[in-house]
């Protein structure tokens, strides 16, 4: 299982959030997808043999949400501010 964290843009809401979530929690191969509406991200556990990240994007745009290019990764991001 791989945990991967996308940033998701054009959510407004509670709905929106939600809406999101569920889709990208019943694609096959993942495994759980928990949608942070006020950073803007999803962080996603699934199987690579089942389900690729270009496919959870894809579910995610045909939701009628986007992303901001790149994956979001606040771990990396608080540690590249914590040295500065």
């Amino acid at each position: 299982m791989k945990k991967e964290v996308f940033t998701v843009t054009g959510m407004t809401c509670s709905a929106c959030s939600s809406h999101v979530e569920k889709t990208v929690s019943k694609m096959p191969g993942v495994e759980a997808a928990e949608v942070s509406l006020l950073a803007n991200t999803m962080t996603v556990q699934y199987d690579e043999g089942r389900v690729s990240q270009d496919d959870i994007v894809r579910a995610v745009e045909k939701s009628g949400y986007g992303r901001r290019p790149g994956r979001a990764n606040p771990r990396r991001a608080s540690k590249r501010r914590a040295k500065t």
